[in-house]
């Protein structure tokens, strides 16, 4: 079965959930698979942007592989009212997965189904080669920041103006971009090298305050070899977002991001985001070149690639910092010191 085929099933069946019945959080089996389309099409109809939640043998097959760890909230009677995951998405580490694709039944909102759901896929974390895991709250209401704490998470980072709301859902169509808290929770780690950036040095000894990561602190030189720059482009149509990882120095990084942006301008984009890696020494160098063009940094990222990454991010539309609610008060220091950072790349 492939989209097509699975939203005409969709569409054609349609399928009423009895309010109000006890459930259970489960985690995922096959039998859960139409359940779960059902709950996404019920909250999204056609437009959620991957596949694999609206085609019940791809997410058994995906759940068997341990790319994607789901938990249910299962009614008495075997309904799908809620869902959480953990999948592995862009970090070039494979034992960091991220949290998230989490939803409810709009009848079902008002009850514990969502969190019982989470509780039981956060007993996950530290086994199962999954280290750690990350998650992106959105920042137009507080409630997902209030879970994602809960669930032990610390904010780490920050995107503002990150997704169209209506990639969240349909009923916030309309409402412009949203932007995101990034969390980390990292359950086992082992001590490794940090080259700090020295323009960042500050503000990524703030970020790390809180959390119990061993990094031997080394300052990052600020030079580039020789050689070109090698980078890997992601870019996301229905997102408006380019994603680049750099995997090595090179002199001719600005210009070929100049070429990248001057295609994304074209193209209506609102986002490039960047990531470095901190555990090479050269990330000084790149950090230099990245400001230059006019990045301005996101955040650190724990365990990105294994060692730690670095977030810097270039806005082509308005970042709307003050459209986004903060639940906490490391969130809302966290906000301001990211807003600081964007308007020294603007000056």
């Amino acid at each position: 079965m492939d989209r097509k085929e699975a939203l005409q099933f969709l569409a054609s069946t349609p399928h009423v959930v009895p309010e109000g019945e006890a459930y259970a959080a489960h985690f995922f089996e096959p039998s859960d698979g139409t359940g779960v389309a059902r709950l996404f099409y019920a909250v999204y109809g056609d437009g959620y942007p991957i596949d694999t939640y609206y085609i019940p043998e791809r997410l058994a097959e995906e759940n068997r592989r341990g790319t994607i760890r789901s938990t249910v909230a299962r009614t008495v009677s075997g309904e799908v009212v809620a869902h959480a995951a953990l999948y592995r998405s862009s970090p070039p580490n494979p034992r960091l997965y991220e949290y998230g694709v989490g939803l409810t039944l709009p009848s079902y909102r008002s009850t514990m189904a969502f969190f019982r759901a989470t509780q039981l896929l956060m007993r996950l974390v530290g086994k199962d080669g999954i280290d750690g895991i990350f998650g992106e709250a959105v920042c137009n209401h507080t409630i997902t920041q209030k879970l994602t704490q809960h669930a032990k998470g610390l904010e780490t980072a920050v995107e503002p103006a990150l997704m169209p709301a209506e990639a969240y859902e349909t009923e916030w169509s309309g409402l412009g971009r949203v932007g995101c808290l990034v969390y980390f929770r990292v359950d086992v780690d082992q001590r490794k090298p940090l080259f700090l950036p020295r323009p960042y040095r500050d503000q990524l000894r703030f970020i790390m305050e809180g959390f119990t990561l061993d990094r031997e602190i080394v300052e990052a030189d600020s030079g580039i070899p020789a050689g070109e720059a090698a980078v890997e482009v992601g870019r996301f149509d229905f997102a408006g977002v380019a994603r680049c990882t750099v995997t090595a120095p090179g002199a001719d990084l600005p210009g070929r991001l100049r070429a990248l942006e001057q295609r994304l301008r074209a193209d209506n984009y609102a986002l490039i985001q960047c990531f470095v890696d901190l555990g090479q020494p050269w990330a000084g160098g790149v950090v230099e070149q990245l400001r230059g063009q006019g990045y301005a940094l996101g955040g650190l990222l724990p365990i990105w690639f294994g060692t730690d990454g670095l977030l810097l991010q270039k806005h082509l539309v308005d970042p709307n910092f003050a459209g986004m609610k903060i639940h906490s008060d490391r969130g809302r220091a966290l906000v301001e010191l990211i807003r600081n950072e964007w308007l020294r790349s603007q000056a």
